[in-house]
């Protein structure tokens, strides 16, 4: 007995295709990225000691990375600036994995409009701008942190 499939549009197996094969590329390279930092402990973005130091003092996100590098990370200053050490390559990996979706939205859109299907491109196009604009730290959110408990 033979069984008829329906055929899968392109638009899925280009998302799927797309965010399978990145996010596979971002967990090789999230290995890679501490193994250097081990490696090359001198050549690091942060020292993990003082990072560590500062967190468990209780510093807020702010303070901590005020204290690591003068001013708050915008627009991921701190990979771009870093990113021939161990963790700098790590946190650009992270960027590229937690953007996934904007970089599998890409050749879907081609293949949305391929298909016709322009309403989608447009939504997807929005999408993007979304993603994008929520990965840029353009609105941060302070998140009070409890007082220790003695």
């Amino acid at each position: 007995m033979t069984e008829d499939r329906p055929k899968v549009p392109l638009y899925n197996t280009t998302y799927g295709d797309t965010v399978y094969w990145i996010t596979f590329a971002v967990c090789i390279a999230c290995l890679v990225g501490p193994a250097l930092a081990v490696l090359f402990p001198g050549n690091t973005a942060m020292d993990p000691y003082f990072t560590y130091a500062l967190i468990f003092e209780g510093k807020t996100g702010t303070e901590i990375w005020t204290a690591l590098y003068g001013e708050w990370p915008y627009m991921h200053s701190v990979w771009f600036k870093n990113f021939f050490t161990g963790d700098g390559f790590t946190m650009f990996a992270m960027a590229i994995g937690c953007t996934v979706a904007v970089w599998a939205l890409i050749p879907t859109i081609v293949a949305f409009v391929k298909e016709g299907l322009t309403g989608y491109a447009l939504f997807s196009v929005f999408i993007i701008a979304m993603i994008l604009f929520a990965a840029s730290g353009a609105v941060q959110i302070e998140v009070p942190v409890p007082e220790p408990v003695e």
